[in-house]
């Protein structure tokens, strides 16, 4: 069972991510990017969708609200979308996996 709290605790304690809607797209615009992360009740969901398709940026529809991804991430406040800029490793792979199994 992949527990993504956890996952998504670990990648912004060791990893290097990009938080907010601008950060992101200007991250996935530039092919640094290697996964984007979207809360539910974003409210750029799809435009930050269409531009992660556009550059083959692979995207996890997190189940929960921004506030929840914002906890996850061990921030203090809403989170409605970040990217992760380090190669995939096995959790953010399983990761997807979770999230194509569930859409």
């Amino acid at each position: 069972m992949v527990d993504v709290d956890k996952i998504l605790k670990n990648i912004s304690n060791k990893g290097n991510i990009r938080v907010g809607v601008k950060e992101t797209k200007q991250m996935i615009t530039k092919g640094s990017a290697k996964l984007v992360i979207i809360a539910s009740n974003s409210p750029y969901k799809e435009d930050i969708s269409n531009l992660a398709n556009e550059k083959g940026v692979p995207v996890y529809n997190y189940p929960n609200s921004s506030v929840d991804l914002g906890y996850a991430c061990g921030r203090n406040h809403a989170v409605s979308t970040l990217c992760v800029l380090d190669k995939l490793d096995r959790d953010l792979r399983q990761l997807l996996e979770k999230g194509k199994n569930n859409a």
